[in-house]
């Protein structure tokens, strides 16, 4: 969990920072496939774990719920610099 965490943290990061300087979207592929493979890991490894034993912990809904905000905040970023 914690290896797609700083996969997913890294690859925004990078794609924050590519689209603030003005870059494109598809400069920045790599990262973006990056960023969607690390959260869908998450979400598959949340999903086994909730069917499992004990359920999911509080940890990883955060995490889940930080991944949600970035999300929204590139999805912000793409719409207003366009």
């Amino acid at each position: 969990m914690i290896a797609e965490l700083v996969a997913a943290n890294a690859a925004f990061t990078a794609i924050k920072t590519a689209i603030q300087n003005g870059r494109q979207i598809a400069d920045v592929a790599s990262q973006v496939g990056k960023y969607v493979n690390a959260t869908e890991d998450l979400r598959k490894k949340g999903e086994k774990k909730r069917r499992g034993v004990g359920g999911a912990d509080l940890e990883e809904f955060m995490h889940l719920e930080k991944l949600k905000q970035q999300e929204e905040e590139l999805k912000q970023l793409m719409i207003y610099t366009g």
